[in-house]
């Protein structure tokens, strides 16, 4: 998911002007001590040297430096427009697996993303324009010995397909392997070379369309939200992000990513043809549709089957919900004593 960083960045720069660097750099020599006993006092004060050959910095660039084989970015203060930046790569890519070593940010409010898109990397909040979209979104506010990791399809016009899946150790200690295997009838979210999650895209022409024509970019960003800034995203995901004010780490916070473990610029492979999956029924929408005075997105519809928007999906003959879509089997998000199969 693209924030509004890169717009709020663009403003800071107009304003400041070259002030706007040389403030981080003099911020940085006196803070970059506190971010990794290994990094040199001097190693983040430069900035704008994540760019290469095969990425390049889309915004706010003085917030990433190199370190080692590692792109180091900061969120510099608990403020959405002093958090992060984003990088782009600089080619196109398609069918095969494709991943980035990552090592999060930690703390409520800041999000370490890796995602790849077909629409510039740009979240299209206005519902209207459809776009593909698949996403690593590793909250701050939900790593530790077991962290939780926000996956998602994009589809459509703002059709989400998330899903949390769990790992079992701390994403914000260590460096570990993110990646999407994309075939031409799934999409595969593998991490340390593991599978948590597949989706079978059968169903899906434009997500199919993309893989096939090579239409795929990678996108790798920091962001953060406080209390002050509009929320990103729907409720389930800002619920779970949490905000800025409440993250109690020294800033600046850091990530890193290892981008020589991403993709090879070069077009993938076509994989041989893999056996037709079974195929796994849909949860059943319940009776009844949208209506002006139905339940709220994500409420409880099992009596009125009626949405103000979204489907009423049945999990069971207890339980049913007002939601944008509804991916078959256990949802790992849900508590423990309610984590039946949809």
């Amino acid at each position: 998911m693209a924030s509004t960083l890169r717009q709020l960045c663009a403003v800071s720069t107009l304003l400041l002007g070259s002030s706007v660097v040389s403030g981080h750099e003099a911020d940085n020599k006196t803070v970059a001590a506190t971010i990794d006993s290994e990094v040199p006092v001097t190693s983040l004060a430069t900035g704008g040297s994540c760019t290469n050959s095969q990425w390049t910095e889309a915004y706010c660039p003085e917030r990433c430096s190199m370190w080692g084989d590692a792109a180091v970015v900061q969120c510099l203060a608990k403020q959405g427009d002093q958090c992060g930046m984003r990088m782009e790569a600089t080619w196109k890519m398609g069918l095969g697996t494709h991943g980035m070593t990552i090592k999060a940010a930690p703390g409520p409010g800041v999000v370490t993303t890796y995602y790849v898109s077909d629409n510039g990397g740009l979240y299209e909040k206005s519902c209207t324009k459809p776009w593909v979209e698949l996403d690593f979104e590793i909250m701050g506010n939900q790593v530790g010995g077991h962290s939780r990791i926000w996956t998602n399809m994009l589809r459509s016009t703002c059709e989400e397909h998330w899903q949390w899946i769990t790992v079992p150790f701390d994403v914000a200690q260590d460096y570990h392997t993110y990646a999407f295997q994309i075939t031409e009838s799934s999409v595969s979210f593998l991490v340390d070379g593991v599978n948590y999650r597949t989706i079978n895209t059968s169903p899906y022409a434009d997500v199919k369309g993309s893989a096939l024509a090579n239409n795929f970019q990678e996108f790798i960003s920091v962001w953060g939200k406080s209390s002050a800034d509009p929320g990103e995203g729907i409720p389930a995901f800002r619920e779970a992000m949490g905000v800025l004010d409440n993250n109690h780490n020294a800033f600046p916070i850091t990530a890193g990513f290892k981008r020589s473990s991403s993709s090879s610029p070069s077009p993938a492979p076509t994989p041989q043809p893999a056996p037709t999956p079974a195929p796994t029924p849909s949860p059943t929408p319940a009776p009844g549709g949208s209506c002006s005075g139905g339940v709220a997105l994500w409420g409880n519809c099992l009596d009125r089957h009626c949405c103000q928007s979204g489907t009423c999906y049945a999990k069971d003959s207890h339980y049913a919900q007002c939601r944008p879509s509804c991916e078959p089997g256990i949802h790992w998000d849900e508590p423990k004593e309610y984590r039946t199969s949809w």
